[in-house]
């Protein structure tokens, strides 16, 4: 997983600059565009849009994703998206273990587990009960 990565002009100017300069003269011509259109209409939305188009090609440069990160894409590019993370119709976030069953922690701490036939159910914690003499 990438740092964060500053979503500012110059930030996002210097990685471009060091990794591929192309991309640089292509990120300056959109960003002078923009000014441009600012000091036509005082909108300074057009930096933002900018600056939005082009940060996460400049986290990219800057962090390129790992072979393992690109076996994930991959996979994911063949339709297969085990081991990844699934949000539900509740918009809760499941992680996926090799047997396909789906694991979440709710608000209140309690564990939950779907069964890859789709079966929700609560989860005890389990407790060991044995008392020291």
């Amino acid at each position: 997983m990438a740092p964060p990565f500053p979503r500012e002009a110059r930030c996002i100017r210097e990685a471009l600059d060091r990794t591929d300069p192309q991309r640089r003269a292509e990120f300056d011509r959109d960003f002078q565009e923009a000014l441009k259109k600012v000091a036509e209409d005082y909108d300074t939305g057009h930096i933002d849009t900018v600056l939005d188009d082009w940060w996460g090609a400049a986290i990219l440069a800057e962090y390129p994703p790992t072979e393992q990160e690109e076996e994930i894409k991959a996979r994911a590019d063949r339709g297969d998206f085990s081991g990844l993370i699934h949000i539900d119709e509740n918009r809760n976030s499941w992680r996926e273990d090799e047997h396909g069953n789906l694991w979440r922690t709710d608000e209140n701490g309690d564990l939950w587990r779907q069964s890859p036939e789709g079966k929700r159910e609560k989860i005890q914690a389990r407790t060991n009960t044995s008392e020291e003499s």
